[in-house]
């Protein structure tokens, strides 16, 4: 995930990774961004799915164990997580194969 290879950041200022559920049975938690690292809170690549620094879902991730999470990099880490670790807190390990991710988006009514 280099920007140098035709995919890039973007800032997202009020985006934020949210877990209802997850297979560990952890209580909901919303992660919010750091403050320094605004810039990084999407990452756009024609060959991936929904990518937020944090989560990396992969493209055609259904069918492949290529997504996978890191925790604290650009969102603040999960209760009794570590800031920039491999993370399994999402999905029960650290490479998986999502089977429901949700992505909004805000859009300005005109």
């Amino acid at each position: 995930m280099f920007a140098g290879s035709g995919c890039s950041y973007s800032a997202a200022g009020k985006a934020f990774l949210f877990s209802l559920y997850n297979i560990n049975g952890y209580a909901p938690v919303k992660l919010t961004q750091y403050d320094d690292l605004p810039q990084h809170a999407m990452y756009h690549c024609s060959s991936l799915g929904p990518t937020f620094r944090d989560i990396r879902i992969s493209n055609d991730a259904i069918n492949n164990n290529n997504s996978y999470t890191h925790c604290g990099h650009t969102y603040t880490a999960p209760p009794g997580y570590p800031r920039h670790s491999s993370c399994p807190f999402f999905a029960g390990s650290y490479w998986f194969s999502p089977t429901d991710i949700e992505v909004f988006y805000e859009t300005l009514a005109y």
